[in-house]
C-alpha cells in the first residue's frame, strides 16, 4: 500500500492536468451519476469499488480494499468561433496523461462494524490557453485626421488554469438492518492562475515628411491574478435498502474558509486616441501582493436511486447546488492606480477584483449495469453537468470573472468490470460534448474604433467543448 501511495504523489507532482471545465460542478468522472467511477453513487448499487461519495455506502464495504483511478489519456478541445472577430476563431486543446484518485477503505470488526475509508483526489479543473491576431489595413480612425485605411494590428491572449486536491475521510456503520449512516470531512487545496492580455494599435495615415514617424493611437490591457486558497467541507449521507430498492441521500456543507493568498499584476494604457474632440493619455497599472483570498462552494443536497434487475441494475442520481451571491475571490487594496495628473478616478478595489456569482443548479444522471459473463460486468451512465455562470447576476461589469465556461455540458460513460479474487479491474470511455450561441466575445477585431478604444463591439457567437478519455480503475482486496 505504501508503495502504491507514494508513486501516486509523485505521478501527480511531474504530470500536467487535462481540461475539464471551470463552472460546471460535475466532471466527467467523479459525480454522483458516474456510474462506471467505483464508489461514485449515492445509493448502493452492489458494487466493489471504494465508496466515498456517499459516507454511508460504507457500511456495506466489509473487507478492506484499495483502488487507483485515473484517466490515462484525454483529449479536449474548447473552441469559440469567431472568438476575436470574423474568422479569428479562438481554439485551445490539451492531451494528457494523469492518474486523479487513491482511495482506501478499512473495515473495523467487532459487535458494532464500522468501516473508514480515505481518498486523495486531483482534479485539473480548467487548462485554457487562446492566442489570436489580427493583421490587417482598414479604415479605424476617424478620417478627420488619419484619412483612408490605417495599418492595424491587434492581439488577444487568455490563459486559465486550476488545479483542485483534496483529502477525504469518511466513516459509515449501519445503523438498523435496513439504514446505514456516515460522515465526511473533505480538506481542498485550490490554485488558478488566469493572464488576459489585450493590444490594439492603429498607425496615423498621415505624412509627416523626412524622417519623421506618424503617431500611433494604442491601446493596451494586461491583467495577471493568482491564488491559493484551503478549505473544508462536511457531508453526511443516509443510506436505506429494501429487497431491490436501494435509495441513498446526502448532504453537503458549503466549502469553509481555512487560508488563501493571492497576487495581482495589471497594466492599462492608452496613447493617442482622440476621443470628443480631445486626444487621450491614459496609463494605470498596479502591483499587489500577499492579498487575501477566498474562494466559496455552496450547499449541496443529493439523492440517488438504484433498482436491482435480472442480472443488473438501474441507477438514477441528482443534486440540487444552492445559489452563491457575488463576491470577491481576490479583493485588491483601495487606492487610485491611475498615474499621472489626470481628472480620472479609477480605484483598484473595483476595477482590479476577481469576481464570482454563481445560479442554482439542479444535475441529475441515469445509469446502467449488466452482468455480461459471470467476472465481467458492463456500465452505461449519462448525466448533465448544467453551467453556473451568468454575468447578469453581477452587479456591475468592474473587474474581472473567474470563468471561462459557460456552456452546459453533457456526458456519457461506457466501460466494464473485471471482476477476481482478490481484486478488481475496470477500464471504460468518458465522453463529454457541450455548446452555446451565447458566448460573448471579450475583444472583437472587426470594428476597432476610437469609441470603443479599438477594443471593438462585442457580440455573442458560438462555444463548443469536446473531450474523450479512458479511464483505468484498479481495485485490490487486502
Amino acid at each position: 500500500m505504501s508503495k502504491i501511495f507514494i508513486t501516486f504523489l509523485c505521478l501527480v507532482l511531474f504530470l500536467q492536468g487535462v481540461k475539464a471545465q471551470d463552472a460546471n460542478y460535475w466532471s466527467s468522472s467523479y459525480n454522483p451519476a458516474g456510474f462506471l467511477t467505483p464508489g461514485a453513487v449515492i445509493a448502493f448499487n452492489r458494487d466493489s469499488g471504494v465508496m466515498f461519495l456517499n459516507p454511508a455506502l460504507l457500511a456495506y464495504s466489509d473487507k478492506s480494499s484499495a483502488s487507483i483511478s485515473g484517466s490515462i489519456y484525454q483529449y479536449g478541445n474548447i473552441k469559440i468561433k469567431n472568438g476575436a472577430g470574423t474568422g479569428l476563431d479562438l481554439k485551445s486543446t490539451t492531451a494528457s496523461i494523469i492518474p486523479q484518485m487513491i482511495s482506501a477503505t478499512i473495515s473495523l470488526k467487532g459487535k458494532h462494524p464500522f468501516t473508514v475509508g480515505y481518498a486523495l483526489t486531483h482534479n485539473p479543473v480548467m487548462s485554457y490557453q487562446v492566442t489570436q491576431q489580427r493583421d490587417a489595413k482598414f479604415n479605424v480612425l476617424n478620417d478627420s485626421y488619419s484619412p483612408g485605411n490605417e495599418s492595424f494590428l491587434g492581439q488577444f491572449k487568455r490563459l486559465n488554469s486550476i488545479n483542485e486536491t483534496s483529502g477525504i475521510i469518511s466513516g459509515g456503520f449501519k445503523a438498523s438492518d435496513h439504514f446505514a449512516v456516515g460522515i465526511s470531512a473533505e480538506g481542498q487545496l485550490r490554485k488558478q492562475s488566469f493572464n488576459s492580455d489585450f493590444s490594439s494599435r492603429a498607425l496615423y495615415n498621415v505624412n509627416t515628411g523626412g524622417l519623421s514617424l506618424p503617431p500611433i493611437a494604442n491601446a493596451e490591457e494586461s491583467y495577471l491574478a493568482s491564488y491559493f486558497h484551503a478549505g473544508i467541507k462536511f457531508k453526511a449521507g443516509l443510506s436505506y435498502d429494501a429487497d431491490r430498492s436501494h435509495l441513498g441521500l446526502t448532504i453537503s456543507s458549503p466549502l469553509l474558509h481555512l487560508a488563501g493568498s493571492a497576487n495581482i499584476l495589471s497594466d492599462n494604457e492608452l496613447n493617442n486616441i482622440r476621443f470628443a474632440g480631445d486626444t487621450l493619455n491614459f496609463l494605470a497599472n498596479s502591483r499587489q501582493q500577499k492579498l487575501k483570498a477566498t474562494y466559496k462552494m455552496p450547499l449541496s443536497i443529493g439523492f440517488g436511486y438504484a433498482y436491482d434487475v435480472k442480472n443488473g441494475q438501474i441507477y438514477f442520481a441528482a443534486e440540487y447546488f444552492n445559489k452563491v451571491n457575488e463576491y470577491n475571490l481576490i479583493t485588491p487594496h483601495d487606492g487610485n492606480f491611475v498615474k499621472g495628473d489626470v481628472p480620472v478616478d479609477l480605484f483598484a478595489s473595483s476595477s482590479l477584483k476577481f469576481k464570482d456569482v454563481r445560479k442554482s443548479v439542479f444535475n441529475f444522471g441515469i445509469g446502467a449495469s449488466y452482468l455480461l459473463q459471470p467476472d465481467v460486468t458492463g456500465f452505461l451512465s449519462l448525466h448533465t453537468d448544467f453551467n453556473y455562470a451568468d454575468n447578469g447576476l453581477y452587479k456591475d461589469d468592474d473587474g474581472y470573472a473567474a470563468n471561462t465556461a459557460y456552456y452546459n455540458i453533457y456526458h456519457c460513460q461506457i466501460g466494464a468490470n473485471i471482476k477476481k479474487r482478490k481484486f478488481n479491474f475496470r477500464t471504460g470511455l468518458l465522453l463529454s460534448y457541450g455548446t452555446t450561441s451565447k458566448y460573448m466575445q471579450y475583444v472583437n477585431f472587426d470594428n476597432p474604433n476610437e469609441n470603443n478604444t479599438l477594443a471593438g463591439d462585442p457580440i455573442n457567437t458560438r462555444a463548443s467543448n469536446f473531450s474523450v478519455g479512458l479511464m483505468l480503475s484498479y481495485i485490490h482486496n487486502l
